[in-house]
This record gives C-alpha cells, structure tokens and sequence, in this order.
C-alpha cells in the first residue's frame, strides 16, 4: 500500500498576491528626517564638546600665565624685602648713629639723675624686676 504524497508545512505562510506591497513610485520619495535629525544631533554634540575642551584648556592657560606673573611679583618683592633688610640693617648700625649724633649736636650727660614718679617701677605681683625698668623707660618717653 502506498500513500499519497503531502506537501510539506512551510514556515510562514505566503501572502496571497493581491497583498503584496504596491511599487513605490518616484513622484514620492520616503523622507529621510530621522536619519538627519540623528546626524545633527551628533554633530551638534560632538561640536559642544570639542568647544567645551577648548574652553577648558584655555581656562587652564590663563591660570597658568596668572600663575607665572605672581610668581615673577613673588621673586621681585622677596629681592625687595632683602634689600630693605639690608637697609635696616644699615640704618640700625651703631657707627652711623654716632656720626648723625655728632652731626647733631648730640653729646654724652655729665651726669645722670634718676626720676622717681609714683606708680611706675614697682614691682607687682608678676612681674620679672628687668622688665619694671623697661617700663619705666617706656613710660617716661610719653
């Protein structure tokens, strides 16, 4: 006995022909505005990230030349620190103020006579006795 032959099950059915798509024609093309609104919203992207990198190098420049002016201001006022140091110095000299002394006038007293004046130069609870004659020279330039 032999049986008739069966088509076999196909996978997906086949639309019948009257439902197959129409041809497109060229009157009217399909708009491709995804496509371009993807590509400008890349460029648009890429374009504000290259720039934000350029400004940001060009904030770090600026610091960096601010830097280098402050560091030229540090060298020039340490010289001059020195400098008035070394004027100090200078002006603070013993044989120098001898001189301007003499230039002056200026001589040694014959002899000296102590001020007493109540309240200054004594001694308080916590005070050392060389710095009551300190205070006492202080308040006598008043």
């Amino acid at each position: 006995m032999t049986a008739r032959a069966r088509p076999l099950p196909q996978a997906f059915p086949t639309l019948p022909r009257e439902a197959a798509p129409l041809p497109r024609s060229d009157a009217m093309p399909v708009p491709a505005v995804p496509l371009v609104r993807w590509w400008a919203l890349l460029t648009i992207t890429v374009l504000a990230a290259f720039f934000s990198l350029i400004m940001s190098r060009i904030a770090l420049d600026r610091s960096a030349f601010v830097l280098a002016d402050i560091a030229v201001q540090v060298d020039f006022e340490e010289s001059r620190y020195w400098q008035l140091r070394l004027e100090a110095v200078r002006l603070q000299s013993p044989d120098r103020i001898l001189t301007v002394a003499d230039e002056l006038g200026m001589v040694y007293p014959d002899s000296v006579k102590p001020l007493e004046v109540a309240g200054i130069g004594e001694a308080g609870p916590d005070t050392d006795d060389r710095w009551v004659d300190l205070k006492v020279l202080f308040a006598a330039g008043r």
